[in-house]
């Protein structure tokens, strides 16, 4: 199937920052030169620039230009902790390192509420950024109940909760948390860091209406490749 415009318009700037092209601090085109060069629209142009902040690969200044960000993302703890943001198809590729269904006691997450024998997706994946670079951990625990099916799916591009809300699955609530950890050997493998040092993990579940554990969710971030900050508009006077 044909990616659309503005992923393809992305994957060309992001082949350019892996191949050193565009270093960190480079200006990148401006929504009307990319407006221009491709023949798109300028909110098209906009959602390319966007995405590739919210990746952390650019920095936008308003009214001074959107620039190559350095080695250490700056993420947004608003975009961080954002359902939507979060299900977008941020730059860069996963590595599935495993997917299999086991019993619920057996899964690399405790899903809240699941007997020990109930069937669950387990998916654990390592996200590589545009150089190939590790970048985070993502596991995954979905009932095998809602789906079925999941293993059957494109491991490498699929995002759960666009999937589980197309399957029709009744998701009454999204609950987010933010837990510092320490990183184990496993993680420190993973994530090409050292044993024992600080990180930052999302944890995300999903929730039915009568309060019970979907789908439980935890992005680990590399250690020493974000800076994590908050922007807030200015309150009028």
């Amino acid at each position: 199937m044909t990616e659309p415009i503005y992923v393809q318009i992305r994957r060309e700037l992001e082949a350019k920052i892996q191949a050193g092209d565009l270093g960190p601090g480079a200006r990148l085109p401006t929504e009307m030169a990319l407006s221009t060069q491709y023949g798109v629209s300028r909110a098209t142009a906009q959602r390319v620039l966007n995405d590739l902040a919210d990746a952390g690969l650019a920095i936008r200044r308003r009214r001074h230009g959107t620039f190559v960000a350095d080695v250490t993302r700056q993420i947004n703890l608003l975009n961080f902790i954002s359902p939507t943001a979060a299900a977008k198809s941020a730059p860069g590729r996963h590595d599935v390192v495993s997917a299999r269904i086991v019993r619920a006691d057996a899964a690399v997450l405790t899903l809240p509420g699941a007997p020990a024998d109930t069937a669950v997706v387990e998916l654990v994946r390592r996200k590589l950024d545009v150089r190939d670079a590790p970048q985070s951990v993502e596991r995954h625990v979905v009932l095998f109940a809602i789906a079925p099916d999941l293993l059957d799916e494109n491991l490498e591009d699929l995002v759960t909760l666009p999937y589980l809300q197309r399957k029709g699955v009744p998701i009454d609530a999204i609950r987010l948390y933010l837990d510092p950890v320490i990183l184990d050997q496993d993680d420190a493998n993973l994530l090409d860091s050292e044993i024992g040092t600080p990180a930052l993990m999302r944890r995300r579940e999903l929730r039915s209406k009568d309060g019970g554990c979907l789908e439980v969710v935890t992005t680990l971030v590399r250690p020493g490749t974000a800076e994590f900050f908050m922007e807030l508009p200015l309150p009028a006077t």
